[in-house]
C-alpha cells in the first residue's frame, strides 16, 4: 500500500475512535440525567442496554466489516 492509503487509514481510524468515545460520554450524560423527561424503559430494553442500542450496533457491524475488507485485501494481493 503506498502512503495515501496508509494516511487515510489512520485518519479514518481515528474519527472512528473520537466519535466512539464520543458516543459514550455522550450517552453516560444522557443517564445521569434525572427528572422525569422520558417514559419507563421497558425491562428487555433494561437487560440488553448495549444490544438493543443502534450505535453500538452499528460500531460493531462497520468494524466487523472493516476487518473481513482487511482480511480479504491481504489474501488476495499479499500471495
Amino acid at each position: 500500500m503506498n502512503l495515501f492509503v496508509n494516511a487515510l487509514s489512520i485518519v479514518i481510524v481515528g474519527i472512528l475512535a473520537v466519535s466512539l468515545v464520543y458516543t459514550l460520554f455522550v450517552a453516560r450524560q444522557q443517564k445521569a440525567v434525572e427528572g422525569e423527561i422520558d417514559t419507563k424503559i421497558p425491562k428487555p430494553v433494561q437487560k440488553h442496554v448495549y444490544l438493543s442500542n443502534p450505535i453500538f450496533l452499528s460500531y460493531v457491524i462497520f468494524f466487523v466489516l472493516v476487518l473481513f475488507i482487511i482480511l480479504f485485501v491481504a489474501i488476495t494481493f499479499l500471495r
